[in-house]
């Protein structure tokens, strides 16, 4: 999924379903939610981490999606 979400193309609740169904597909799904919510919260940060810091659109994205999570 990290590798997904570091492309440069726009973020979007599409994009983050399709990396959430890859990881099912590829069979990384836990099938326990908080475990699946504790994954995904640790990718977003080395995500968030990994972006350079001048493309401040998809930091911005990406620290929005982090928020609406809590």
């Amino acid at each position: 999924m990290e590798e997904f979400l570091l492309t440069r193309e726009p973020l979007s609740i599409v994009r983050i379903s399709t990396a959430l169904f890859i990881q099912v597909e590829q069979g990384e799904w836990t099938g326990v939610l908080e475990k699946e919510v504790e994954n995904f919260e640790n990718v977003l940060k080395r995500v968030l981490d990994q972006v350079p810091l001048e493309d401040v659109e998809r930091k911005r994205s990406f620290k929005i999606l982090a928020l609406e999570k809590n």
